[in-house]
């Protein structure tokens, strides 16, 4: 009972620790996904500005400072030109910034790139240069090329007078930024869209805008054909104006942070999609939670021995005899059990001490239980492994003998009989001492269909001749 309790106790504190631990570890690990995925958000962005800066800005400054560069003003001013000496200039500008520069002459009906390709501006592929050269301004974005699609910088080349003389520029292969987008986008699930003044998609994430259908009305797409640009002029929510960055929530869980680009008169939104949609937050997620899985799996493992450890602990002591440490009852017909389904021949002996009463009251129960003790221990060490030895109950004692005939049980008994009756049992309570017998009762029957009560039952028939003949011997039952 002693024992049921305490196992009760450690049951109860492993219980505990159990739930402790799996709440302790979710919170870690959810809070470590959240904190990951903030992070990872950031992180995506703050490049991503990095990228716009550099490959859309970096360009339009080249651009400008071709456009007031007082050498390529002069030279488009002048009557003749060397288209030799034009294009080392443009291949120089195209190798130092990695971009297709150009120059488009008037005066000359001549456009002529760092590829050395030449265009003249009253056909038809000029389309844009006449187009362009009708609107209002200095400096103009355009996408043209519909074979290979750049995003062109168009500045304008004006004299002194101010008067106009053609345009010169630089041109972005649209299939660099695709690539770059698409990274974004297939990591962290991100849309962009860049904007005009005129709320025109000028580029975006999902597709590159070609000149056929940039500049055919029908084909041109506004922000305001966008879903989630709906949902939030539906709450009137947007901040049109140029200065701000600001950032949206829509009611499908989108994020929507928008940016300014000043230079070009643009706006960029970039559309975040809820955590769950998003490949890089699954990255986050799968790895914290094999980890989480792993560290419950190595618990449960523990939790599973230990419960193990104490469940053999406590089988071991409800089968076992406090005082002899030898099994009981209950373990002697478990074994008995497992004996008949691997064997063919068994005998069962009994053992009774001869005047154990005696003992007893001659010398107190102390002396008694340590003979107990004692014999118990000499009929342990004579046995084999395969034998089963239990205390059956008083003084009594049981042995199970597999494969042992009931005359071959004899020899063996008969030398642990003789052994006993040689020991000097000290008494504790004073140093004298005395001696022991011990009687057996020893029982074969065919193993099939008989059970435990009826080996005991024909055993102790045999002990009781051995009483009945004067005790200290041994009886096989016939």
């Amino acid at each position: 009972m002693k024992f049921g309790n305490k196992f009760d106790r450690y049951i109860v504190i492993i219980f505990f620790v159990t739930i402790i631990t799996v709440i302790l570890t979710s919170y870690l690990t959810f809070k470590e996904i959240i904190n990951s995925h903030n992070k990872q958000q950031h992180s995506a962005i703050t490049p991503l500005f990095s990228l716009i800066t550099s490959e859309i800005l970096r360009p339009l400054n080249v651009a400008n400072f071709m456009a007031n560069n007082q050498l390529i003003i002069d030279y488009a001013n002048s009557d003749k030109i060397d288209k030799k000496y034009l294009v080392t200039y443009l291949e120089k500008i195209s190798q130092s910034y990695n971009m297709l520069a150009f120059i488009a002459l008037a005066k000359h009906d001549l456009m002529i790139d760092s590829n050395a390709k030449e265009t003249m501006l009253s056909s038809k592929d000029a389309e844009w240069f006449h187009r362009l050269k009708d609107l209002p301004g200095d400096q103009f974005t355009d996408i043209g090329n519909a074979e290979d699609p750049h995003l062109y910088f168009d500045n304008r080349i004006l004299n002194n007078d101010g008067e106009f003389l053609g345009f010169t520029g630089i041109g972005i292969d649209l299939n660099y930024f695709a690539t770059k987008f698409a990274e974004y986008s297939q990591r962290f699930g991100f849309e962009l869209y860049f904007v005009d003044q005129n709320n025109v998609i000028t580029l975006s994430s999902d597709k590159i805008m070609k000149t056929e259908g940039h500049h055919r009305k029908d084909a041109i797409t506004r922000l305001n054909d966008l879903p989630w640009y709906q949902s939030l002029t539906q709450n009137n929510t947007v901040d049109t104006r140029l200065s701000s960055e600001v950032m949206y929530n829509t009611e499908e869980g989108l994020l929507i942070s928008q940016m300014p680009i000043q230079e070009l008169n643009w706006r960029m939104f970039i559309v975040s999609p809820p955590a769950s949609d998003q490949n890089e937050y699954w990255k986050i997620f799968v790895s914290r939670f094999v980890i989480f899985f792993l560290i419950i799996f190595i618990f449960f493992i523990l939790l599973l021995r230990i419960l193990h450890y104490f469940k053999s602990r406590l089988v071991q002591d409800s089968e076992t005899d406090f005082l002899t440490q030898l099994p009981n009852r209950s373990h002697i017909h478990w074994r008995f059990d497992d004996i008949v389904q691997k064997n063919t021949t068994l005998s069962v002996v009994l053992a009774d001490i001869d005047n154990f009463k005696q003992i007893n009251d001659t010398y107190g129960h102390l002396v008694g239980d340590d003979v107990l003790r004692i014999i118990s221990d000499q009929l342990s060490q004579t046995l084999r492994q395969i034998d089963v030895i239990g205390r059956w109950g008083g003084e009594e004692f049981v042995m199970l003998l597999p494969d042992t005939t009931a005359s071959q049980a004899h020899v063996i008994i008969e030398r642990i009989r003789e052994k006993i009756a040689n020991i000097s049992f000290p008494i504790s309570t004073t140093s004298g001492s005395f001696s022991i017998t011990v009687s057996f009762g020893i029982c074969e029957l065919p193993l099939q269909n008989k059970t435990l009560k009826d080996y005991i039952s024909c055993a102790d028939k045999a002990l009781y001749k051995a009483k009945h003949n004067g005790r200290n011997q041994s009886v096989i039952f016939n």
